[in-house]
């Protein structure tokens, strides 16, 4: 599978559909009508997307949009929230995180307020992880983790490690310094002053 086929899957799926639920099924049931290869595939491309934002960088992003609420197992379901935004998107906030301030999604989000998010609005796509695997299983009747492990392919399944420096995640200094555009759409300069 190329990239291009890759992220066709994932942006077709959100016209596609109406919610998360429903797009982990969509491109679960069109994945199983591929070769097994492009299933394999497939996971390779979405652990590589995914890791493009795995960085405590972009951790610190997705706790100030969230105001505070972003463990590391909720950071794992925000990375597949931005690919499920589609390849612009990722590779934006891939090369910069204070581009999730550019996000219309994270804009409309933030502009609510994360206190009156319904479940169904919080930034996580949880279960995008499984698609591969569903559909590999649904398509041969086999595990694809034993697969990828006989390919040399390490399954992501959390976020981290991160390398390089950290910082205080709740410190407004840091947010205001690191992340100045993010910071202010969330309300951070107020809150300080």
């Amino acid at each position: 599978m190329d990239l291009d086929v890759f992220w066709g899957l994932v942006e077709h799926s959100a016209t596609a559909t109406s919610d998360q639920h429903e797009r982990r099924a969509w491109l679960t049931s069109r994945l199983a009508l591929l070769p097994p290869g492009d299933i394999c595939g497939f996971e390779t491309l979405l652990s590589a997307s995914r890791g493009r934002v795995n960085t405590f960088s972009h951790w610190h992003a997705a706790y100030v949009l969230c105001d505070g609420l972003c463990s590391a197992e909720q950071f794992f379901g925000f990375q597949s929230w931005l690919v499920g935004l589609g390849r612009s998107v990722l590779g934006e906030v891939a090369a910069c995180p204070d581009a999730l301030a550019d996000v219309p999604a994270v804009r409309t989000l933030l502009a609510v307020g994360a206190e009156s998010w319904p479940d169904s609005a919080w930034p996580f796509w949880p279960g995008l992880e499984r698609v591969a695997h569903d559909a590999y299983f649904t398509a041969t009747g086999r595990s694809l983790a034993g697969v990828l492990a006989a390919l040399g392919c390490v399954r992501v399944t959390d976020a981290g490690p991160f390398t390089g420096a950290v910082w205080d995640l709740d410190s407004p200094l840091e947010a205001a310094v690191r992340l100045p555009r993010l910071w202010q759409l969330s309300g951070g300069l107020e809150e300080a002053a």
